[in-house]
């Protein structure tokens, strides 16, 4: 999608007439029929109508308050300020849907876009998804160290599997309980491959940073803890929580640093070390920590910034135990030399900003609670209630009997559906009912090869997704029937993007593709683009004082340009240059020279400088080529009013008085 499209786009629903204002004057000029007074007040007349198409109160109403600050009664003249305007508006729109751009592939595209995002917030819970922000942020507030064993089992895992794998990770917490080590355990048993060499541990972590249901556990578990078994999409895990801490926030540090690498010899380590120490011995002697970053740094990303790092997070990929000596510097505080993999360091405290507050951060937890497998939840509970609202009625007996007959194939990835000839209903929901040739034929469009798994359990997984998609397809197909503010915004996107992409063809682009046009009508106009007074003067720059007090020199004798030319630059190229400039009197340097003529020498401006001023030219109109920002822009100007003039004549335009009158009652 287009970003600058959509950002002008956004600009134009939100204030509607910002590409048509040039439009009222000419368009004032051309008379509306008029109504009789109706005898009966209507709950909501036409205000104005073009042709068959009418505009009732509520829409007008509905837009001129969009576009008004002051939420008083508005005025007789702001409703026919407005109504100009919007007369404007849907007059293009006309225009557009006479021409069928709205059956163009691409604006239907487009449309589709939009609307896709406009209807996302109509397929969330707000409450739901509100809670679930303030849940994270509450866990943001703390880290959780913990440990865990995994034995798999797949989602699509026969009973006999799923419960093979619970017996045996429930064995496993019982030997745990019984006082057995959880990192001995987890090292024999556990299938998750790191667990080998890391004993299971999984070191500190945040919200967002597991899975969800993983990050629940940790997070409802005290320290000590083992919990009772519990699955992932991984697998059955048990977990015990080594500890939990405050979140400490961030941290910014200068730093010093001297590498010594990974696995480094005891005669590098040996350098290193003496090295950092007598970095540390000049900084207790007083020396700056900047100076000591210049001369002993080797920390290339933070040297040239005399050490400054960025702000450190604290769950940041940095070594914990560079972390830890960060983190617990006070404000002017040093620390002593600590060594690393990487090779030895001092740093010293800048600044620390702790976790923000929860108004400062909603965007950005927003944004990850709808992107986060949690936002399941949202989506669980909105699936819940179409299905209330719409009657969903399932058949299991239509859906064992079909799935009960998938073989092999399917999990093995190969399988061809055949259609029924009298296919049964699964399940309906609203007005629309899904059949097994429906599911049958995207079992075949979107299987996987499934490495473990049996088949009827795989499809019936399958199909939960599918028949919650369709659900949610039906919520978001009946959305504007359902909800008038989505009706009107998916309206105005409408309306929005026809006029659009027809302004661009009509005005914006043709201003600046139409040079003829734009040429012939700088020619009636240009006596609206012109230049004040000017002086007219060159600048001479000289390569040093000598040159310059040569070159005046003969200028006050009054040698020609070529021949001063000549003499300064025989020795050395461009030792004086010239531009011509003109300028009115409001520029600087023009003023100062506005009552001067021929050598002027202005030293304050630059020493190896001189002018010389040619003259006062007068008033005139300024080219083209030096107004065409201006011309261009009245140029639109002009076709617009032309345009509107055109259709106004074109389409039929007839306005209810009364019912205009009465919107200021």
């Amino acid at each position: 999608m287009n970003m600058k499209k959509t950002a002008l786009l956004l600009g134009f629903l939100g204030c509607l007439g910002a590409f048509q204002a040039s439009a009222q004057k000419s368009s004032k000029n051309v008379p509306a029929k008029k109504t009789v007074a109706p005898e009966i007040i209507q709950t909501n007349p036409v205000i104005f109508s073009i042709g068959n198409d009418a505009v009732k109160e509520d829409e007008f109403l509905r837009q001129l308050n969009k576009n008004r600050k002051d939420k008083t009664k508005p005025t007789e003249a702001e409703i026919r300020e407005y109504l100009d305007l919007y007369v404007n508006f849907k007059l293009k729109v006309k225009e557009a849907m006479a021409m069928s751009l709205d059956t163009n592939p691409a604006f239907r595209s487009e449309l589709s876009g939009y609307r896709k995002q406009l209807a996302a917030p109509y397929l969330n819970d707000k409450k739901v998804t509100e809670g679930l922000m303030q849940e994270a942020y509450e866990r943001m507030k703390t880290e959780v160290n913990a440990s865990h064993i995994l034995i798999n089992v797949s989602p699509n895992a026969s009973p006999k599997d799923t419960l093979a794998a619970f017996n045996k990770i429930a064995d496993l917490r019982k030997r745990a309980l019984k006082g057995e080590s959880f990192d001995s355990l987890a090292a024999k048993f556990s299938e998750d491959p790191s667990a080998v060499k890391n004993f299971g541990k999984l070191g500190w972590f945040t919200v967002f940073q597991m899975v969800y249901p993983f990050e629940n556990v940790a997070y409802n578990l005290n320290k000590g803890d083992i919990s009772t078994p519990f699955r992932t999409q991984f697998g059955y895990h048990i977990m015990q929580v080594n500890n939990k801490r405050a979140a400490r926030g961030e941290v910014k540090v200068q730093h010093i640093m001297v590498r010594t690498g990974y696995g480094a010899t005891e005669e590098t380590n040996k350098n290193a070390k003496e090295r950092i120490e007598a970095a540390y011995n000049e900084l207790n002697a007083g020396v700056s920590f900047d100076s000591i970053v210049e001369k002993y740094s080797q920390d290339d990303g933070s040297k040239g910034a005399n050490g400054l790092m960025n702000w450190m997070a604290s769950l940041s990929g940095y070594p914990d135990e560079f972390k830890d000596v960060c983190f617990a510097l006070k404000p002017g505080q040093t620390s002593k030399p600590f060594a690393t993999d990487y090779g030895y360091h001092i740093v010293k405290y800048n600044d620390f900003r702790p976790l923000g507050e929860y108004k400062e951060l909603q965007d950005i937890i927003k944004n990850k609670v709808t992107r986060d497998s949690r936002s399941e939840g949202s989506k669980t509970a909105v699936i819940s209630r179409v299905k209330k609202e719409n009657n969903f009625k399932e058949n299991t007996q239509n859906l064992n009997e079909f799935t009960s007959k998938l073989d092999t194939s399917f999990v093995n990835g190969n399988y061809r559906f055949v259609a029924q000839s009298n296919p049964k209903v699964l399940f309906t929901v609203g007005t629309q009912s899904y059949n097994t040739n429906d599911f049958g034929r995207y079992l075949e469009a979107n299987q996987e090869p499934v490495e473990k798994g049996n088949p009827s359990m795989v499809a019936k997984n399958v199909y939960t997704n599918w028949a919650n998609e369709k659900c949610l397809a039906y919520e978001e197909s009946i959305l504007e029937t359902k909800y008038a503010d989505f009706q009107n915004i998916m309206n105005e996107y409408h309306d929005g993007i026809l006029l659009f992409d027809l302004t661009d063809r009509k005005v914006w682009s043709k201003a600046s593709t139409d040079t003829a046009g734009l040429e012939a009508f700088y020619n009636v106009t240009k006596g609206k683009y012109m230049w004040k007074e000017r002086v007219n003067y060159q600048i001479y720059n000289c390569v040093d004082a000598k040159t310059k007090a040569a070159a005046m020199k003969m200028f006050n004798a009054g040698k020609p340009e070529s021949e001063v030319f000549k003499k300064m630059n025989k020795k050395l190229k461009n030792a004086l240059v010239a531009k011509d400039y003109k300028a009115e009197k409001t520029d600087a340097t023009a003023a100062k020279l506005w009552d001067k003529k021929g050598v002027v020498d202005i030293t304050d401006l630059d020493v190896n400088r001189f002018y010389y001023v040619l003259g006062i030219i007068p008033a005139e109109p300024k080219t083209l080529k030096e107004a065409r920002g201006l011309v261009t822009s009245d140029y639109q100007e002009f076709l617009m009013a032309e345009w509107v003039k055109e259709l106004r004549t074109k389409y039929p335009l007839t306005i209810n008085e009364p019912a205009l009158i009465n919107l200021t009652r």
